[in-house]
């Protein structure tokens, strides 16, 4: 199944490793590492046009920067 996680933007839902909320887990430094790390692999892609709010983390190592709350998504994969 696809999920809309940004204008006409779908992903494989079967790919998704995790959904994290920006605010709560950049707090943790190894969350930062992390995401700095997968910035200097060029394995961050950022589909916002607003403040981010959420990452979603891919079997495939790459991450998505969403502006759709972690809440949103979780509820449109529950739909599935």
């Amino acid at each position: 199944m696809y999920i809309e996680i940004f204008t006409d933007y779908l992903i494989e839902s079967e790919d998704v490793v995790g959904i994290f909320d920006l605010d709560n887990t950049t707090t943790n430094k190894f969350t930062n590492d992390f995401l700095n790390q997968k910035q200097k692999e060029d394995k961050i892609t950022y589909l916002v046009s607003d403040i981010p709010k959420s990452f979603i983390l891919m079997n495939d190592g790459s991450v998505y920067i969403v502006e759709l709350s972690s809440q949103i998504l979780k509820k449109r994969f529950e739909i599935i």
